[in-house]
């Protein structure tokens, strides 16, 4: 739940691998689980974060990536 443990690998995984890019979490979202989605604990828009606190559940963070064409 760590800005570390999540945003900054994904921020240091784009700088790395220029082909990717990431996709807005919500399109996953209601694609594969459909229904209103969560805020993200962070506020972001290109990454979920969910917390105990505010979620009610255990810690999550879900970057969606995609390779370039």
């Amino acid at each position: 739940m760590l800005p570390e443990e999540n945003g900054d690998q994904v921020a240091w995984f784009l700088a790395s691998h220029s082909g990717f890019a990431t996709l807005p979490w919500r399109e996953a979202w209601a694609a594969g689980v459909g229904g209103d989605s969560p805020a993200s604990a962070d506020g972001s828009e290109e990454a979920l974060l969910l917390t105990p606190a505010r979620h009610g559940t255990d810690g999550f963070f879900i970057a969606v990536l995609r390779r370039g064409d």
